[in-house]
């Protein structure tokens, strides 16, 4: 439709408007370029409207936040509106319905400052509660006078009245003339209960947990009212909110559910096999399904050749992840089922065997033994003279180190000395025995003179011929000719509170 503001050639230009009308809603470019053309001609003033049956008939609910300069104060309101409404005549309903000139009012729509010649429509409002910011200025600062603002709102509210009046009741002019009360501004609507958001001012209610605009979360002061009751809307919500959330737990708990019972199969197998294709860290091939292996400690991923490889060739009892590069080395260690899985039930036996000798060979007070060939070995504590091997049953004698069946340690120390002349075994073994008294790894019985050695622990040693009790440091007796307890001789050790020797380590 189009509005002329001169009166010549009004009829033609009538005509031009109404066949560019007809060429738009028929889609004919070529047309309505052509009535433009005739328009642009006549050099006439012409505004166009879109009609509102272009727009959707229906009537919507706004939601309207309302705020003023005076005070903090935030007020929510609901308006029925079209959606082809301008923002001037939005600004009329507001005037004739709550008595705020539209000068002082400035309207926020999708976060921005909404203009009087737009619609509603174009702002994005489209449906049932959707939302819009109204801010009330003061009248000083629209350069509004008192006056006229007062005369304006009276105006307004008084055909506002009367139109309602004559429809209600005939005697209007008798209740206009005595009733001053109906030309008092309409109460301010009742404040309702919820929560302001601290982002976008919006009014929540109590029960949401974020902002229904802008999905900020809800003040962690905040406390629903005791004597709250939601509406139904809102019970319903909070209906499926809870429905979710049962969802959501039962979902997670079937989850740990399935994850428990992987892990359960995973566990019951020895060794865990990838579960797609991989390239070895090691020999860098390309690995089938189910053909690799996934160590459990550390999750990486290698063929089962390499892997065996790793095993026999590492000279240590524990064998670490191979995974290596540039800026990272893997410590974890492979598990005993694992190892046993890769090797052969003889390559795991030889495996053991290893363990076995490391083991040995890093324990302190160990002590293997003399039998030839025998792998039988034991870590021997202070109070313990002899080692019984479990392999081949001979009783080893831990003070001469050797084996003498049938003799104690001084008849075999003799027979030692008495063989060494014609045995080069028993010379070597007596060369052992000088060399350890010359070193101080032994020493002669004070009383019976048979060799004995401190294998470990405190300087308290005893004969196992004679049972006499030796000071292990001084290289004498402990006690005096009367035995356990005589102070009078041997080493004397705390006699007068003072150590028998600097280097002492408590010979009891």
């Amino acid at each position: 439709m189009a509005e002329l503001g001169a009166s010549s050639n009004i009829t033609e230009a009538e005509d031009a408007a109404r066949l560019l009308s007809d060429a738009i809603n028929s889609r004919d470019k070529e047309e309505a370029t052509k009535c433009l053309d005739q328009l642009f001609n006549m050099k006439l003033p012409v505004c166009v409207k879109i009609s509102p049956e272009a727009y959707s008939q229906d009537v919507i609910r706004l939601r309207v936040g309302v705020a003023d300069v005076m005070s903090d104060a935030y007020s929510p309101i609901t308006i029925m509106v079209p959606v082809y409404m301008t923002i001037s005549e939005l600004k009329e309903k507001i005037n004739q319905d709550y008595g705020f000139h539209p000068a002082v009012q400035r309207w926020v729509i999708g976060k921005r400052l909404a203009q009087d010649k737009e619609t509603l429509f174009h702002y994005g409002v489209r449906n049932h509660d959707d939302s819009a910011f109204l801010f009330i200025l003061t009248a000083r600062a629209t350069h509004l006078s008192h006056k006229q603002e007062r005369k304006e709102k009276q105006d307004k509210r008084m055909d506002g009245i009367i139109e309602n009046m004559e429809i209600m009741d005939p005697r209007l002019p008798v209740l206009v003339a005595k009733g001053n009360a109906l030309l008092q501004p309409p109460l301010p609507p009742k404040p309702q209960p919820g929560w302001s958001c601290s982002e976008c001012t919006f009014l929540n209610k109590p029960t949401r947990p974020g902002c229904e605009m802008c999905s900020t979360a809800r003040p962690e002061n905040y406390k629903v009212p005791d004597l709250y009751q939601p509406d139904e809307e809102e019970h319903r919500r909070l209906q499926q909110e809870e429905l979710a959330s049962m969802h959501y737990e039962q979902s997670l708990l079937e989850e740990q559910k399935r994850n428990f019972q992987e892990l359960l199969e995973m566990d019951s197998h020895s060794l865990v096999e990838n579960a797609g294709k991989l390239d070895c860290a090691i020999c860098f091939c390309t690995i089938m399904p189910g053909e690799g292996a996934v160590l459990r400690e550390c999750l990486h991923s290698f063929c089962r050749e390499c892997l065996k490889g790793t095993v026999l060739n590492c000279t240590d009892a524990e064998v670490s992840c191979p995974f290596v590069d540039q800026e990272y080395s893997c410590n974890c260690k492979l598990q005993d089922r694992e190892i046993k899985t890769l090797l052969t039930q003889e390559e795991y036996l030889k495996f053991l065997e290893l363990r076995l000798s490391i083991a040995e060979s890093r324990t302190e007070n160990s002590y293997h033994c003399k039998t030839p060939d025998c792998p039988g070995w034991c870590i021997f504590e202070d109070d313990v003279n002899e080692f019984t091997c479990n392999n081949c049953n001979e009783t080893n004698c831990l003070l001469c180190k050797a084996i003498h069946k049938g003799m104690n340690c001084k008849e075999y120390q003799d027979d030692l000395h008495l063989r060494a002349q014609n045995d080069d075994a028993a010379r070597q073994t007596t060369e052992v025995l000088e060399q350890l008294l010359k070193n101080g790894e032994a020493m002669e019985c004070p009383k019976c003179k048979v060799i004995v050695q401190k294998k470990d622990g405190c300087d308290w040693i005893c004969c196992l011929m004679c049972k006499t009790e030796i000071c292990w440091v001084t290289k004498q007796a402990r006690w005096g000719p009367k035995g356990a307890g005589d102070t009078s001789g041997g080493c004397r050790c705390r006699v007068t509170g003072v150590l028998c020797h600097p280097q002492c380590q408590n010979c009891h």
